[in-house]
């Protein structure tokens, strides 16, 4: 089963760490660029793993922008 959430990169960053059992404020040390995927493995068991955060290899640098910057200069 697969669920697909759309969300500001906050809302992701906050979902990410409390998946993984990290301190919220913990978000604020992550940086996701905008349009990125987030892939979430949560097992029966009850463990979850991430399996990528803020992947942006579907994009080509011309198209990545992260706080109103294009590209990876910022």
């Amino acid at each position: 089963e697969f669920e697909v959430i759309i969300g500001h990169a906050n809302v992701i960053r906050y979902f990410f760490c409390r998946a993984l059992q990290l301190s919220p404020e913990a978000w604020l040390r992550l940086c996701i660029f905008n349009c990125s995927l987030t892939y979430f493995t949560i097992r029966p068991t009850g463990t979850v793993s991430c399996r990528m955060l803020g992947d942006i290899g579907h994009l080509g640098y011309d198209h990545s922008t992260f706080s109103m910057h294009h590209g990876f200069k910022w």
